[in-house]
């Protein structure tokens, strides 16, 4: 039983990066910054969001910097070392395809 369940494992974890989407280096790496590039905005908008006296300001603020600490984390993971499984997360968001990541970033 161990053995079949070790080698679903093992083929999970040896899907293929998203780099074979054909998609160059710098066009990664473009992705990558303006998705930094918004974790920031959303978080500095979410915090002057958040200095308000209507609750459900609060409330928007608060969710804002939730979020954009989750696309730091897919993103950058270095900017969250302070989190054990960031490096974990990341590896996991970059086997996902470009179109997935859309999805989920925006839904």
């Amino acid at each position: 039983m161990s053995g079949a369940g070790g080698a679903a494992v093992a083929s999970v974890s040896s899907a293929p990066p998203a780099q074979e989407e054909g998609m160059t280096w710098w066009y990664r790496w473009l992705c990558r910054l303006s998705g930094v590039l918004g974790a920031v905005s959303c978080a500095i908008s979410g915090l002057f969001s958040c200095v308000t006296v209507h609750p459900l300001n609060m409330a928007a603020g608060v969710w804002m910097i939730m979020n954009a600490f989750v696309l730091l984390l897919c993103e950058a993971p270095f900017c969250c070392h302070f989190v054990e499984f960031a490096n974990t997360v990341a590896a996991k968001v970059d086997r996902l395809r470009s179109w997935q990541k859309a999805v989920f970033y925006c839904g």
